[in-house]
């Protein structure tokens, strides 16, 4: 059975990338900008789950498992990762005695009915289901569109709405153009929003924070109302969503200068600034 302790293990599940990233050097490649990451620090470490979206036509890469493994350091200090095996899960973790739901987050290479090293059908469901008990997740699928995922969670998967509403973020990622060497772009990133709309009640409600702009190359970010929404989600006032919002913001264009600052100084600078922020030396 896996064990995630062992590195080659890991590479032949399909864990870790052949070329691991950090987020700084992702911004410096241009594949998202420091607004969105600073962002998905803010979510992340407020116990949102991820989803990493990648094409459908199967594109080797394209980097699903590296941009899902980077924004792992953005998690809560002190959070335990419980690894999936795939078609092979019994979910046993669940069944230990020390087990914290809330401090855990549940990490799937790839929800997909591809190998069995991935999850799918009941299992899949199941794992999805993991926040309803209080758990996080974080998985890569194959979807062009956040449409797309919607579509796989709700209709393949056969997930109720209420349990979408605890899916938190979804990233869609994927190559622009056909040059060399690739250009790797997130070209969305939504959060799910947690709350029914009385309008709407039987809806799952897509909330965009950032889209890639393919005219200019840039990047387009939620606005304000938004950000005030996703404030009252994380029980944060207005302000001072924006005053942490700023600083990580801050803090990633200061990270991603030149070639991007490697895995172990985002690490420095991610403990760095919590201590501050708590107060700690």
């Amino acid at each position: 059975m896996f064990d995630p302790r062992d590195p080659y293990e890991r590479y032949y599940w399909h864990y870790e990338s052949r070329r691991p990233l950090s987020i700084a050097q992702i911004i410096a490649l241009k594949s998202t900008d420091a607004e969105t990451a600073g962002l998905l620090w803010l979510l992340l470490e407020n116990k949102a789950s991820l989803t990493v979206a990648g094409p459908t036509d199967p594109q080797p890469g394209v980097g699903k498992t590296t941009t899902l493994n980077a924004l792992l350091q953005f998690l809560p200090e002190g959070t335990a990762l419980a690894y999936m095996s795939g078609m092979y899960e019994d979910f046993s973790f669940t069944r230990l005695p020390d087990i914290e739901p809330d401090n855990t987050y549940a990490l799937c290479n790839e929800v997909s009915d591809h190998l069995p090293i991935y999850m799918w059908g009941r299992v899949a469901r199941r794992y999805l289901m993991l926040p309803a008990r209080g758990y996080h997740v974080a998985t890569s699928v194959h979807a062009d569109t956040i449409d797309d995922v919607v579509d796989m969670y709700q209709r393949d998967l056969r997930l109720g709405v209420e349990d979408m509403r605890r899916l938190g973020v979804i990233v869609n990622i994927g190559l622009a153009g056909r040059s060399y060497p690739a250009r790797r772009r997130w070209f969305s990133t939504h959060f799910l929003c947690p709350e029914v709309d009385p309008a709407r009640p039987d809806e799952t409600i897509t909330v965009q924070l950032s889209r890639w702009n393919s005219f200019d190359d840039t990047f387009e970010h939620a606005d304000d109302d938004t950000l005030a929404h996703l404030a009252g989600w994380l029980n944060m006032s207005t302000a001072e969503f924006q005053h942490a919002l700023k600083i990580r913001v801050d803090c990633m264009r200061k990270l991603a200068r030149d070639d991007g600052a490697s895995a172990e100084e985002m690490y420095d600078a991610i403990e760095e600034l919590r201590c501050r922020e708590q107060g700690r030396k």
